[in-house]
């Protein structure tokens, strides 16, 4: 291949195709260079431009939920979670996520209910998500599956659940930014 066609080539690569060449192939700078008959600091100028590096290659594979490394922190928060001892302060903050911070707290804002009725509903609520975050720790999926069976017909009328994970979402990247900048 004569060297006007290596160069063009090397002008019209892609992130995609340089990517697959750094990461997937393996190829240092010097070797791409000599495959587009360009300088190592070509390769690295053009690198540095779309963000490829092997820093952000280890960042990207931390926050892929398919790598070994996410599935491992993944479990090791599991363990830290299941402990009888984080039962209380999880359904305190779980209530405080499902509950608590919604309408409730805007009919609570409104007058609608007195401090007395918070702390009744409160009450109720940490009560009962510990009961469940329990059994989870239990393992006493029976149970959970019992309780399930026993009220699965109720609320049949309501509108289908439509999963809300906005707030986990924007708390995860809020994290991985912080992370990415503490990364580099």
């Amino acid at each position: 291949m004569n060297d006007k066609i290596k160069l063009k080539q090397w002008k019209e690569i892609s992130e995609a195709k340089l990517k697959d060449l750094y990461y997937e192939q393996n190829l240092s700078d010097y070797t791409i260079a000599e495959i587009y008959g360009v300088t190592k600091n070509q390769v690295r100028y053009k690198r540095n431009k779309f963000g490829i590096s092997i820093k952000n290659k280890i960042f990207n594979e931390f926050i892929s939920q398919s790598s070994e490394v996410y599935k491992g922190l993944n479990n090791d928060s599991k363990a830290r979670l299941l402990k009888q001892e984080n039962i209380d302060g999880i359904a305190k903050a779980l209530t405080h996520y499902a509950f608590r911070n919604g309408p409730v707290e805007d009919m609570h804002a409104n007058g609608k209910l007195t401090q007395e009725d918070m702390k009744i509903l409160n009450k109720y609520m940490v009560n009962r998500l510990a009961g469940i975050m329990y059994t989870i720790y239990e393992e006493k999926w029976l149970q959970l599956e019992l309780i399930y069976e026993h009220l699965k017909n109720y609320g049949t009328h309501w509108e289908q659940a439509e999963p809300d994970t906005e707030d986990l979402e924007l708390i995860w990247n809020e994290n991985l930014k912080l992370i990415k900048n503490n990364f580099r």
